[in-house]
C-alpha cells in the first residue's frame, strides 16, 4: 500500500455544504448585515474554505455570517474551526470553514469528525472491505494489529489536514501493522501511507503526539482538554496537541506533566520532540521521519514511544563478550551520565523484530531509546544529565523538570 491511494468523495452534491442548513446564515453585499445572521452567528471576515484559510490569501477573505468556535467538536460535519477571523469590532475570533472534501453524515445534525469517522470496526473484518465501515464512501478500517480493539474507520490517501474532519490530522505512518498482521512486514520511507487519525490518543492507537497549529484543532483526548503546546516546552517551533494533567501519573510513560506557560499543567513528550532530526535514537512518526537508508521507525516493546534505529555493518553477539557492532552513541540529551553507549544493541539475527544489521537503544516499560536512560523508572533523576528535558532534574525531588 503507498499513497497511489488518493482520498475520493462519493458525496460530491454535498460540496454547498449539507452542514449549512440550520447552521449558517449568509449575507450579500459589501456589508454583512449581523440582523440576518442565523442563532450563534455573527458577521466575521473569514474564509468560505479550510484550504483557503491554510493558504492565507487576504484576496479570498469576506464578510459574513459565520459560526464561531472554540474546539473542533463546536463546528458541523464537514467543518473546520480555524483561527484567525474577525469579528465586526475588529475582535480575533475562530470560526467554522468548508473542508476539502465533504462526506455525508449520519445524521445532518453530527459535528465535526463524527460517524462515518471514527465508527468502530472489526479488524477481523479486513482493511478495505470492512463491512463496519461506510464502504461506498470509501471508509476504511485502521488499527495497529488484527486484534486492536480500538479499531476506527477513517479515509486513507490523504494529502493535507483538509482532507480530514476537524480535530484530525494528516498522518504519515508505516504500512505495518495494521488490522491484516500484528508484525511489521515491509520496512524502508517508501513502505507509508498517508491516514486521516484523530489528534486524540486515548483510545486511537496511532495518533499520539499529533502536531497542531492553534489549540482549536485539539479536541478532547477523552475527558481531559488538550492545548497545542511547545514540544519542548520551551517555545519552540514543534507544536503538539498536549492534555491537561496534575502530575506525570496522568501522562504516558515517556511524556511529563509540566506548565507549558498555558496557564494549566499538559504532557509533553521528555524528549522535547515528538519527530526529531532522523539520527539514530531520534523519536519519529513513521520510517520516513528516519535517516533514509539507514534506519528505521521502531516502536520500544512495552512503550508508545517510537524512535529510529541506524545501520551497522558488523553485528553479532555473544553471551560472553556481548555485542560486536559500531553503531552510534546515544545523542546528548539521551545518554546516561558518564558514559555514550550503555544500553545500545544491534539486531543480529531475525528474532528481533527489526531488520538484521540495525542499532537500537535499550529499553524498559514505558520508555523507549530516547527517554530509556535520561528519564528513568517514572522520571526520577539525580542530575541534570539524567533528563531529556532542557530545564534538567529537579534534584530536591528528585524528578525530571
Amino acid at each position: 500500500m503507498n499513497n497511489s491511494l488518493r482520498m475520493t468523495s462519493v458525496a460530491a452534491t454535498l460540496a454547498a455544504g449539507l452542514a449549512l442548513v440550520g447552521t449558517f446564515g449568509g449575507c450579500s453585499g459589501a456589508e454583512c448585515d449581523p440582523s440576518q445572521c442565523l442563532p450563534k452567528n455573527v458577521c466575521i471576515q473569514g474564509y468560505d474554505s479550510y484550504a483557503d484559510a491554510v493558504a492565507a490569501d487576504k484576496t479570498k477573505q469576506n464578510d459574513k455570517c459565520r459560526l464561531e468556535c472554540k474546539a473542533p467538536e463546536d463546528c458541523p460535519f464537514n467543518y473546520h474551526c480555524v483561527t484567525g477571523g474577525q469579528d465586526s469590532t475588529g475582535q480575533s475570533v475562530s470560526y467554522c470553514a468548508k473542508d476539502n472534501v465533504s462526506y455525508t453524515p449520519v445524521s445532518a445534525s453530527s459535528p465535526a469528525g463524527s460517524a462515518p469517522w471514527a465508527a468502530p470496526c472489526d479488524p477481523t473484518k479486513g482493511l478495505d472491505q470492512n463491512p463496519d465501515c461506510d464502504m461506498n464512501q470509501q471508509f476504511w478500517c485502521y488499527g495497529t494489529s488484527n486484534t486492536d480493539a480500538n479499531a476506527f474507520c477513517t479515509q486513507y490517501g490523504c494529502t493535507g489536514d483538509g482532507d480530514c474532519p476537524g480535530g484530525w490530522w494528516c498522518a504519515t505512518v508505516n504500512n505495518s501493522p495494521d488490522v491484516r498482521s500484528s508484525k511489521r512486514t515491509t520496512w524502508g520511507a517508501d513502505q507509508v501511507f498517508s491516514v486521516c487519525l484523530p489528534r486524540a490518543y486515548s483510545l486511537k492507537q496511532g495518533s499520539y503526539c499529533a502536531p497542531c497549529n492553534s489549540d482549536e484543532d485539539c479536541p478532547k483526548n477523552g475527558a481531559s482538554t488538550q492545548h497545542c503546546a511547545s514540544a519542548d516546552n520551551a517555545g519552540g517551533a514543534e507544536h503538539v496537541c498536549a492534555t491537561e494533567c496534575q502530575s506525570d501519573q496522568n501522562c504516558p510513560f515517556d511524556q511529563h506533566c509540566v506548565d507549558a506557560g498555558l496557564g494549566t499543567n499538559v504532557c509533553l513528550p521528555r524528549a522535547a520532540t515528538c519527530k526529531g532530526d532522523g539520527n539514530f535514537c531520534s523519536p519519529c512518526r513513521s520510517d520516513a521521519d528516519c535517516a533514509p537508508g539507514s534506519g528505521y521507525c521502531a516502536q520500544a516493546d512495552y512503550s508508545t514511544e517510537h524512535f529510529c534505529t541506524a545501520a551497522t555493518p558488523t553485528c553479532t553477539y555473544s553471551s560472553s563478550t556481548g555485542f560486536t557492532d559500531t553503531c552510534p552513541s546515544l545523542p546528548a540529551l539521551a545518554k546516561p551520565p558518564n558514559t555514550t553507549t550503555d544500553g545500545v544493541g544491534c539486531s543480529y539475527n531475525n528474532q528481533m523484530n527489526i531488520p538484521t544489521k540495525q542499532c537500537y537503544g535499550g529499553n524498559m516499560f514505558g520508555l523507549g531509546c530516547y527517554t530509556f536512560h535520561c528519564a528513568g523508572t517514572g522520571g526520577s533523576c539525580g542530575q541534570n544529565s539524567d533528563c531529556c528535558s532542557p530545564k534538567g532534574c529537579d534534584t530536591t525531588n528528585q524528578v525530571c523538570n
